[in-house]
């Protein structure tokens, strides 16, 4: 069998390899310092999978049959896989959506590359990584501003009877957090609690968590703007 070695091809191959590489590792570099389920690693080898699949499509199939745009599409149901298995929900938190987008862009820039439009795929990363690293900077301050936030209320089952109403717990801590001026925005209950969205001042109710809003039939636990 004869092996026809076509050294253009191979120049352009480590090209796209070598450009997505280096896209995949600036676009995944905030999601490995921020210890998301797909890092770095993970990012990179969809940007250069989706690149070299891309460039497949184009360069290794020949015929009147051959369509590279089945090969792009294919290329979007996988991540979307990837994408899926990095949400997960857990009552009002759900994580993982950032990164399940992360790796859809990360796609998308690796085709952009593999289709040889290099200069292109090089801004896409420039621009995909600003807009994470600044948005982030962005909602924090927005939320701090508006003095948004959420707390995780578990009821005390140890110290509780078993007719106790549920409900007339909710009304206590509703009727404390409006003693300090905080107004509930949303509520949503897990199992054995409930999760609420808070507008006011954070700082009152780390101050006032071993005062007023102390109680024998629940627990509270501040929740931070990064863990949703």
């Amino acid at each position: 069998m004869e092996i026809n070695i076509e050294i253009e091809l191979i120049k352009k191959f480590l090209v796209i390899t070598g450009v997505s590489i280096l896209s995949g590792i600036l676009i995944g570099l905030e999601r490995e310092v921020r210890h998301k389920p797909a890092g770095l690693k993970t990012i990179t080898l969809v940007t250069v999978g989706s690149a070299i699949f891309t460039f497949i499509s184009k360069y290794g199939f020949s015929g009147s049959a051959a369509d590279s745009s089945r090969v792009a599409s294919q290329i979007v149901n996988g991540v979307g896989f990837l994408g899926a298995g990095t949400i997960i929900r857990s009552g009002l938190k759900i994580k993982g959506l950032t990164t399940a987008a992360t790796l859809w862009i990360a796609a998308s820039i690796g085709m952009v590359i593999g289709s040889e439009k290099i200069l292109e795929g090089i801004l896409g990363s420039l621009i995909v990584f600003f807009a994470i690293t600044i948005l982030r900077f962005i909602e924090k301050l927005l939320y701090e501003n508006l003095g948004i936030f959420y707390i995780k209320v578990k009821y005390n089952l140890e110290s509780t009877q078993d007719n106790l109403n549920y409900q007339s717990i909710f009304e206590e801590l509703k009727n404390k957090l409006h003693e300090i001026n905080i107004e509930i925005l949303e509520t949503t209950e897990i199992k054995d609690g409930v999760i609420l969205k808070l507008k006011g001042s954070k700082n009152k109710v780390k101050t006032e968590l071993n005062e007023k809003l102390k109680s024998e039939n629940y627990n509270i636990k501040l929740y931070e703007l990064n863990e949703f």
